[in-house]
């Protein structure tokens, strides 16, 4: 069963705390007795979603904040990464896989996330995303 409570950590709009992030994160894998070797698919996920919460979202202001929620058990994490941006539509994200996108710098996050969890949401708004990676093997 999933914490009712989640752990919250709220970082300033710089890339520079995406360290505050990854410390966070080891804490909770040790709290929660994951398994390591799901680590750094999580890490991957949060990463991608708080450099977007950063640069898209907060669009950099250091005045903006961003807060990621973590709930887990030993089986599976839930994330919740906000911003304090006006949101976007999810529908007007390329798709980074075909032709014209596909050397294009920006625009993998979404798709990375996407790929690597099982379930992804995001708010009307488009100002937070809610994902849950399962961290234990099939039986």
């Amino acid at each position: 069963m999933i914490s009712r409570t989640p752990e919250i950590l709220i970082i300033d709009s710089e890339l520079s705390e995406i360290q505050k992030v990854e410390s966070f994160l080891k804490d909770k894998f040790a709290e929660c007795d994951l398994p390591a070797k799901y680590f750094n698919k999580v890490l991957l996920c949060v990463s991608e979603a708080v450099v977007n919460a950063i640069k898209h979202g907060n669009k950099s202001n250091f005045h903006k904040k961003v807060s990621i929620s973590v709930w887990c058990t030993d089986k599976e994490v839930q994330i919740q990464v906000e911003d304090e941006g006006e949101g976007f539509d999810i529908v007007n994200v390329e798709d980074p896989t075909i032709k014209e996108n596909i050397r294009k710098e920006s625009g993998r996050g979404i798709y990375i996330i996407k790929k690597l969890t099982d379930t992804l949401e995001y708010n009307k708004k488009g100002n937070k995303v809610k994902f849950k990676l399962i961290c234990s093997e099939p039986h």
